[in-house]
């Protein structure tokens, strides 16, 4: 059923390439710089939490979007690239929205019915390392809406596949 709904093609294939080969340039890079081995977890965690959610709904209600025709000669190329370009601004305008409503909910609280604020938390906690969980939670939330909404859209239209 999952799988019915994305089919990967060879635009998928040079766009992670490309990102896998950009990641080790700027591994080897910043590792030369960096003393403290740090570099492939946030490398890691840049692309997990700024392209995965986008590319998500990128392969489920953008796959044929083309915004750019010119940029290299080859059409599996160009579709590679809009598709990394799509990602990442899907991923900036959904991940960064609920990250704030999150920091919001948690630094300022809820109030509960007598007016007290309740569930505040520091600023010194978040950043120690709830933060990193929260953002992985955003993630898995975003994911699933999106592939639940798939999925709910294929059995109202009366797609057997789903």
């Amino acid at each position: 059923m999952i799988k019915d709904l994305f089919k990967f093609g060879k635009e998928d294939v040079y766009m992670w390439s490309g990102l896998g080969i950009f990641s080790l340039i700027m591994i080897l890079a910043l590792s030369l710089i960096s003393s403290t081995g740090l570099v492939v977890k946030d490398l890691i965690g840049l692309a997990v939490v700024m392209v995965l959610p986008g590319y998500v709904i990128v392969k489920l209600y953008l796959d044929n979007m083309v915004i750019s025709e010119n940029m290299t000669k080859n059409p599996i190329i160009n579709k590679a690239i809009d598709k990394f370009i799509v990602s990442m601004g899907c991923s900036i305008a959904t991940i960064v929205p609920i990250n704030y409503l999150w920091k919001y909910l948690l630094d300022m609280g809820i109030a509960d019915s007598k007016g007290d604020l309740m569930g505040t938390v520091e600023d010194e906690m978040i950043y120690s390392g709830s933060a990193s969980w929260r953002a992985l939670f955003t993630v898995i939330l975003v994911i699933g809406v999106a592939i639940g909404v798939k999925i709910y859209q294929a059995k109202k239209a009366g797609n057997p596949q789903a």
